[in-house]
């Protein structure tokens, strides 16, 4: 893989870190239960996919790059926290799309490298790209955002889908970009405009799955 591969995961794995570290922080952890959040978030979709797929050990447990990555982040949260963060939950929100689009990629893009067949591969694409955030919801006893009327899935396939069509003539960047840019905008827009693939009988029924920090918009 490229060296942009790299830097993306990198990217990935903080933006994710962050993510958990904001909901570390919104349930009054402190900084190691912070940092294990972070952590958790930063590494689980792509543990999974790599057990999966057989790539073992996977990365983290021989080249611990991501764990130190997903600690710092979450110390950095945790010193500027007050400092920078006005409505915490909305910042969750975007980064964690940042996080899914760059995760749907690269999980898509590994897939196929191990030789999974296209369509499995970006079904891992998804799962690298939002098991971080259910393991998350999961351990802060939240409703996994996964069972919410929310387009959150759907944009991770999305993001992989758009990848794997793109000529691989373009080169291994502009692929990425096209999916990221695809995966992103899909989610920041269902947000934006409340866009949900709710069947239309469940529009008068009471919403009762949406997680809770979706709900809460309080300043910390």
């Amino acid at each position: 893989m490229p060296l942009s591969f790299t830097i993306l995961a990198w990217l990935g794995t903080a933006v994710f870190a962050f993510s958990g570290s904001l909901m570390g922080l919104n349930k009054r952890m402190d900084i190691i239960g912070v940092a294990f959040v972070a952590t958790l978030t930063g590494i689980g979709g792509g543990t999974i996919r790599d057990l999966l797929i057989g790539r073992t050990p996977v990365t983290w447990v021989t080249t611990p790059t991501d764990i130190f990555i997903c600690f710092a982040v979450a110390a950095m949260a945790c010193l500027f926290y007050r400092l920078f963060m006005g409505r915490t939950m909305k910042w969750l929100i975007y980064a964690d799309a940042i996080g899914l689009a760059l995760f749907s990629v690269l999980g898509t893009a590994i897939a196929l490298k191990t030789g999974s067949h296209p369509i499995i591969a970006i079904l891992f694409g998804a799962m690298s790209a939002t098991f971080g955030g259910i393991v998350r919801d999961v351990i802060c006893s939240e409703t996994p955002i996964l069972f919410s009327k929310e387009i959150y899935i759907s944009a991770a396939l999305l993001g992989g889908a758009l990848y794997l069509v793109t000529p691989e003539s373009l080169g291994f960047e502009i692929r990425a970009l096209v999916g990221m840019t695809g995966a992103a905008a899909l989610r920041i827009a269902s947000l934006v405009f409340s866009w949900s693939l709710n069947f239309p009988s469940y529009k008068n029924a009471p919403d009762k799955a949406q997680p809770e920090y979706i709900m809460e918009d309080t300043d910390q």
